[in-house]
């Protein structure tokens, strides 16, 4: 199970928004794209994945926002840009995401949206390092999306 979190952003990303949402969420890390370009990875210096960066959506359905996350956006006003990170759970992927999440906000405008309650939880038996291979095989595989 990943950790996904959405920029509600009032702006479409410039690839400048963009490269300062990776820098800050951690510049060593190093960019691979993935799906002819339509998501970009963040990977340790193994190459192993950490958080993946999907294109953004315009959402121009009034209600579409709150239908998906929750009554919590309700007050979120359309058209507005969605960008989800989905990160490895493990690892510091939590993290990488919310600073790249929170980045776009601070330049485009809008917020940020995170699961409640907390986002993962191993499951029973395992401990979090057991868990980290698997999860970076499904970001690895695609089968996030």
């Amino acid at each position: 199970m990943s950790y996904d979190v959405v920029a509600l952003i009032d702006g479409r990303p410039s690839y400048q928004d963009v490269l300062a949402g990776m820098v800050a969420a951690g510049p060593d890390w190093l960019v691979r794209d993935v799906s002819d370009g339509a998501v970009l990875q963040l990977c340790d210096p193994q190459g192993q994945p950490l958080a993946s960066l999907e294109a953004p959506i315009l959402i121009q359905v009034p209600g579409e926002v709150e239908r998906l996350l929750g009554p919590e956006v309700a007050d979120v006003p359309t058209p507005v840009w969605w960008m989800e990170v989905r990160a490895n759970p493990q690892d510091g992927g939590p993290e990488l995401a919310d600073r790249y999440a929170a980045t776009l906000v601070e330049r485009l405008g809008g917020r940020v949206w995170k699961p409640a309650p907390p986002p993962f939880n191993p499951p029973p038996g395992t401990t979090g390092a057991d868990a980290a291979p698997a999860a970076a095989q499904n970001d690895a595989g695609g089968n996030n999306a």
